[in-house]
């Protein structure tokens, strides 16, 4: 079962990586699998602090800055079974993003997936 409560603190932050896309994979197996025996699952629903765009909560404290602008694994449990991951930009701001590949061809882990996400999330034309 998954928890109700976030976690907290700067060791919730994991790179998302093969392992991480791969267990999210399995988690959705577990869960159509329970579906399909007629488990009754409780519905979760996304956290309203971790909306994409905006502010990372303070109860996480700040991310380490190697990590800042890196996919991150999902801190949401509600997306714990959904194929996303998360960056944060230099400001905590919080961006989603969907983990299948882009025009069926570029993987998350894509070179240049990456490089369109860092230019996505760029806000020069808007710093003070």
């Amino acid at each position: 079962m998954a928890s109700l409560l976030p976690p907290t603190g700067t060791n919730a932050f994991h790179r998302f990586t093969p392992e991480s896309l791969a267990e999210i994979e399995r988690r959705v197996k577990e869960k159509s699998r329970r579906e399909i025996e007629g488990e009754v699952e409780e519905l979760l629903t996304p956290h309203k602090d971790l909306e994409a765009g905006k502010s990372l909560p303070m109860i996480y404290g700040d991310p380490p800055p190697e990590m800042l602008n890196d996919p991150l694994e999902d801190l949401d449990p509600f997306y714990k079974t959904q194929k996303t991951f998360i960056v944060i930009t230099k400001g905590n701001t919080i961006f989603r993003f969907n983990a299948e590949p882009a025009c069926y061809i570029l993987s998350p882990f894509s070179i240049v997936r990456r490089g369109a996400i860092k230019i996505l999330i760029h806000s020069y034309p808007f710093r003070n």
